[in-house]
């Protein structure tokens, strides 16, 4: 495994965010994390960079405890992509994208590291814009191409398709599918999750609810248990992709 999260526990004024939560994400693999909104999700990606403290557990990135790692070993194996795009300043797009290149590609002109980037995600028109004057899902692409720019083998990310426009937010994802990079990602669109993810982790009041492949985890059941609808997993015609059926929405 490349990053283990093993039995982590989050407590904010006594009160119990995450409780001995466990998840393991396989190289190469999408690994998402699904559940209610407060169940924790946000929480247990950010003890990944100690933005939030656990009281216990521990965290291991390529079997080494995380604490031993080193932010910058860290930083160069580990990108991260979060929920907020508010920035204090306005940095120019490519001075954004430039921050997250590491010395892993010091042998590369940091121009064409970000050059390459953003013109990856087809953005590369914003390179002189303003990071202020730009939309909320511009911004979360910007953000995406200064974690390519930093060259991390590994990609956490927060609600990535928030802000984004159905086309936008099946480029990411079909990008990130495509990157053979070890992916975990927070997402409340379960359909999405569905099709795109190798397994997926359900949270529900702070605890590991059921994990395994999406067929497995997005039963009728345990929809209704978790997130009190009806829903189930459907295949198309070729057996290949999976989606969710939610037709017949009841609360």
């Amino acid at each position: 495994m490349q990053v283990e999260y093993q039995n982590i526990s989050v407590s904010i004024r006594e009160k119990a965010i995450l409780q001995n939560v466990s998840l393991s994400l396989r190289q190469g693999a999408i690994t998402g994390v699904a559940g209610p909104n407060g169940c924790g999700k946000s929480t247990l990606i950010k003890t990944t960079f100690g933005i939030m403290p656990y009281q216990s557990g521990s965290i291991y990135v390529e079997g080494r405890l995380i604490k031993e790692v080193g932010k910058k070993a860290l930083r160069e194996k580990v990108g991260y992509v979060g929920q907020e795009s508010n920035t204090t300043f306005n940095f120019l797009v490519r001075e954004v994208v430039a921050m997250g290149v590491t010395t892993k590609l010091a042998g590369r002109r940091t121009r064409g590291v970000v050059a390459d980037a953003l013109a990856e995600l087809g953005i590369l028109e914003l390179e002189n814009r303003g990071i202020q004057t730009l939309s909320g899902g511009e911004k979360k692409m910007v953000f995406l191409a200064r974690v390519i720019a930093q060259g991390a083998d590994i990609i956490i990310l927060d609600e990535p398709t928030n802000h984004l426009d159905i086309c936008h937010q099946l480029f990411i994802l079909n990008y990130l599918k495509a990157s053979g990079k070890t992916v975990l990602i927070v997402l409340h669109d379960l359909r999405l999750a569905a099709h795109y993810c190798d397994e997926v982790y359900l949270i529900k009041d702070g605890k590991n609810f059921h994990h395994g492949k999406p067929a497995q985890v997005m039963t009728s059941e345990n929809m209704q248990k978790v997130f009190g609808i009806d829903g189930k997993i459907v295949e198309t015609e070729n057996g290949n992709d999976l989606w969710i059926d939610f037709d017949n929405l009841e609360r």
